[in-house]
Formats: structure tokens, sequence, C-alpha cells
């Protein structure tokens, strides 16, 4: 089962990144959910430093895909990062 963490443009990135490193070494995967220029930018980042600082020895690879969302009754397209290690 895929573990899915929602990021918000409020999101701390390293907050984030160690969730990341904690499922992908629990369970191999997780999906990241983020709607908006800055919640994806913070969700790329989130990806970045999990690699770089905190899963160093994994090969970790990411599948960007679109997604549709419902947000408060109006459907919104944002970005699914599916992040495995391989």
């Amino acid at each position: 089962m895929i573990s899915i963490c929602r990021v918000s443009a409020h999101a701390n990135p390293v907050d984030a990144a160690q969730r990341i490193a904690n499922v992908i070494r629990k369970c191999g995967v997780i999906e990241l959910q983020a709607v908006g220029d800055n919640a994806i930018s913070k969700a790329v980042k989130a990806v970045a430093i999990a690699q770089d600082s905190i899963v160093q020895n994994a090969d970790m690879v990411c599948t960007p895909l679109f997604m549709e969302a419902d947000l408060k009754g109006e459907k919104v397209t944002g970005m699914k990062i599916v992040v495995e290690n391989r």
C-alpha cells in the first residue's frame, strides 16, 4: 500500500523530507500530492533534501504525474510525485 503525503504551500521541506525518508525506509514507496506552484516547489525540494541528506545510500526514483483534486467543490489540477527506492 502506498503512503500518501499531501504537501502544502506552507509545509517545511525539511519536515516533509524526514517523512519521505521514514516511509521510504519502511515501505519503499511514497506518493506526494501538491496543488499550486508553491506546494509543488516544496514537494520537489523535500525530495531533493531526502535524497541528499537523509537517504544517501538509496537509489530513489521519482515519477511526476498530473492529478485532479476537489478543493472546496472546485476541480483543480496538481502534481502527484511517486518516490520509490529501487
